[in-house]
């Protein structure tokens, strides 16, 4: 259930920080999180190195089935995809204990519903983050409440559409003619009702 993908993605992402107990986005600006849909299909969970400039990922054969530490400084941690409008699809990644509590809870909360809600995404409202004392220190885990359950959203599988500005090249390496019309995935994200 919980297999982390290698992968990086659109290079879109939201951390959440326990010290500053605030999110932030790929700009590195704090962002207040609004309704999202978590991709619980797609959870992973692994061995994850953060230290700077360095993000090193290694998930698990099977989601929290733990394979041998790469290294002491690798911790456990995980990576989902977070989707709203205003976001996009976001991965949301952490090797931090406060955010690890916050994410286990709520992929047991929202487990607990799935066979009620077979086919469909919960979509989450984060309430706030609780302090809490872990061995000599302390962290901030991050709560969540279920909203609902809905169908996929289509631009939750989306790629960003590019600007208009922006040349594209064919495999050949000629630039290739921009197309005038919205694409199919452009248009799907705007038809989603509440995301």
């Amino acid at each position: 259930m919980l297999n982390l993908s290698s992968s990086g993605g659109s290079g879109n992402y939201i951390r959440f920080s326990p010290q500053a107990n605030a999110w932030t986005n790929s700009n590195n600006e704090e962002i207040q999180l609004k309704k999202v849909v978590f991709d619980i299909d797609n959870v992973q969970t692994g061995w994850l190195l953060l230290a700077v400039g360095q993000r090193e990922w290694n998930p698990d054969v099977a989601l929290g089935k733990k394979g041998p530490q790469p290294t002491p400084e690798h911790k456990r941690g995980f990576m989902v995809t977070l989707y709203n409008k205003e976001i996009g699809a976001a991965e949301w990644s952490s090797n931090g204990v406060g955010p690890n509590m916050g994410l286990e809870a709520l992929y047991n909360a929202v487990s607990a519903q799935r066979a009620a809600n077979a086919g469909k995404l919960p979509v989450i409202e984060y309430t706030g983050a609780k302090l809490e004392k872990i061995g000599k220190g302390t962290t901030r885990v991050p709560a969540f409440n279920i909203v609902s359950w809905i169908e996929r959203p289509a631009g939750m599988d989306s790629v960003q559409a590019q600007d208009d500005g922006e040349q594209q090249f064919t495999a050949s390496g000629t630039v290739a003619q921009a197309a005038p019309a919205k694409s199919a995935a452009a248009q799907a994200v705007e038809e989603d009702e509440m995301f």
